[in-house]
């Protein structure tokens, strides 16, 4: 019995007395043990009685989806890799028509180093300006205010109280934003009070324990409040409500509206409603003529580090770089956000030693902030770490320790975890680097790895970054769920899959921000092509976004 507990710790899970009792009944409990754990796609906080019967049924079908047989092909070839060796991932590239200021960003505001695209060994020398330079962006002073940040509050020892606090939390805000922003469930009530409430619509507001499609093609979802469980379907022929029952994803906070079944057993559904965001958004811009860059995954220590690029780019930001179009955007730049990744780090995935200039974790840091010394001293820096940098795994994570910081001590930077929530001059900004991006493509059948910001979308829907517990992102059992999205920002920016790409979702500015680091073999390995080199911009006064592309010939 101790050694089927201990199975079922090592992933975070607690196993019910019930579902004990059903293991123990078997002729061979550890086999079954280990069939279980083969079949679970993630581990569960708690395995219920419910999970483990349906992880016995045959010949479940796999939910309804709009990729094509190669495209399918090709995420389950990537699935099944990402399972055995995790590792951060990229693919193609999308340019918007939007622009800074009154002029166009088009296909000439692009840079090229010479051929090649990174340097044989080691990093380039410094920078040094060889004339004098007063942009714009020089004369105002920076207003940055940090709103939402684990750094410096974290509590969590992973104990079962943790989590318990963990999930109540993330269960009593959403079904707060549910109840007070969705007409829809204006009349919820408890799940231990359905049977007795005799009404014809019931409304519901739970979190998903499990969610499947059975052999007749219907969905079946296990949903739980404070008060009870319920079984709820969703039927095939339902055309309206089914393709939403194909995104639902486990621990996620849902609202519920339907009826039980004649004889009790099951709550049908007739709707379903996520927090959603408001079609009315407000976007907030500012007065001041100045405008953010956003620089993601840059992988210093990397042999893949596009160093001529990198140069390029510095170049550029001080004003010797471009035609006039192009200086005056930089003149701009009062804002560097940077999402996570600014090193390759250290022991990420096996033999990374062999793919880097730098072995020394310390020394990486060391190189970025000798990097760093070439951005003008007028911008700003705001800057959090990602899963190669040298913080705590689980999210959300804390910003980097005084150690790291102190090396950065000729810029000004603001540090700050992963995910953060701040303003720049009144400009909200949810900046989080986006490892959960592999869990929403993994559960989610039409999302892609290479759409980024369609699952940020998804995100928004949902109001919370990373759901899943026992997927590839780990979370930390926090007391209070950093993860949720209770404040809605004016731009959301990831990284971590190294694309390009821009997109917008009910007035909210969406932004994937690139990476310097060409392909490498694991990427190759996963069919992933990476879209490096991009610079989105987004300006402060009108919140027009453009690319700048560091991958062109210079002149």
């Amino acid at each position: 019995m101790e050694s089927i507990i201990k199975l079922f710790q090592a992933h975070g899970t607690l196993v019910q007395p019930e579902s004990l009792e059903y293991i123990l009944s078997k002729d061979d409990p550890s086999a079954f043990c280990q069939l279980i754990s083969k079949q679970l796609k993630e581990f569960p906080l708690i395995l219920t009685l419910n999970q483990i019967k349906h992880l016995e049924e045959e010949g479940e079908k796999k939910p309804v989806s709009s990729l094509s047989s190669q495209e399918l092909e090709l995420k389950e070839h990537q699935h099944k890799i990402l399972t055995e060796l995790y590792t951060p991932s990229s693919t193609t590239v999308s340019t918007p028509d939007e622009d800074l200021g009154d002029e166009d960003l088009n296909s000439e505001d692009t840079f090229e180093t010479d051929e090649g695209g990174k340097e044989e060994e080691g990093h380039s020398p410094l920078y040094s300006s060889t004339r004098s330079w007063n942009p714009p962006a020089k004369n105002i002073a920076p207003q940055i205010k940090i709103i939402k940040d684990v750094s410096g509050k974290s509590t969590c020892e992973g104990t079962t109280d943790d989590f318990c606090k963990l999930f109540s939390n993330r269960f009593d805000v959403l079904r707060k934003i549910l109840r007070s922003q969705r007409r829809e469930l204006n009349n919820v009530i408890p799940i231990n009070r359905m049977r007795k409430a005799g009404l014809k619509e019931i409304q519901l507001i739970g979190i998903i324990n499990e969610v499947h499609t059975t052999q007749n093609g219907h969905r079946i979802i296990q949903i739980e409040d404070d008060t009870g469980e319920l079984t709820a379907i969703v039927l095939q022929h339902n055309q309206e409500i089914f393709p939403m029952s194909l995104e639902l994803i486990t621990d996620e906070i849902i609202g519920l509206a339907g009826q039980l079944s004649k004889n009790g057993d099951l709550f049908i559904v007739n709707n379903i409603i996520y927090p959603d965001i408001s079609l009315h958004n407000r976007k907030y811009n500012t007065t001041d003529p100045i405008a953010a860059a956003f620089l993601s995954d840059i992988h210093v220590g990397s042999r893949e580090f596009m160093d001529k690029q990198w140069s390029a780019f510095i170049r550029w930001i001080n004003g010797d770089l471009g035609n006039s179009r192009q200086k005056r955007v930089a003149g701009t730049i009062k804002y560097l956000v940077i999402p996570g990744d600014v090193v390759d780090g250290i022991g990420i995935y096996p033999n990374q030693e062999k793919e880097l200039t730098i072995v020394d974790l310390y020394s990486q840091y060391e190189e970025l902030a000798r990097q760093f010394q070439q951005i003008p001293e007028h911008i700003s820096v705001i800057m959090q770490p990602g899963n190669h940098d040298a913080v705590r795994p689980a999210e959300p994570q804390p910003t980097f320790n005084k150690q790291i910081q102190d090396l950065f001590s000729s810029n000004d930077i603001t540090f700050i975890g992963n995910p953060a929530q701040f303003s720049m001059h009144e400009v909200e900004v949810l900046s989080y680097h986006g490892q959960s991006l592999l869990d929403f493509a993994t559960n989610i059948q039409r999302l892609k790895y290479n759409e980024p910001v369609e699952i940020m979308k998804i995100m928004l829907q949902k109001h919370h970054l990373a759901p899943i517990y026992g997927g590839y992102t780990p979370l930390a059992p926090e007391h209070h769920d950093y993860m949720i999205i209770n404040r809605i920002p004016d731009i959301f920016v990831t990284g971590h899959v190294h694309l390009a790409m821009i997109g917008e979702y009910r007035g909210i500015t969406l932004i994937n921000a690139s990476s310097w680091q060409a392909q490498t073999s694991y990427q190759k390995m996963l069919n992933f092509t990476p879209d490096p080199a991009k610079l989105p911009i987004a300006d402060l006064k009108t919140g027009n976004v453009t690319m700048m592309d560091f991958t062109k010939q210079v002149i």
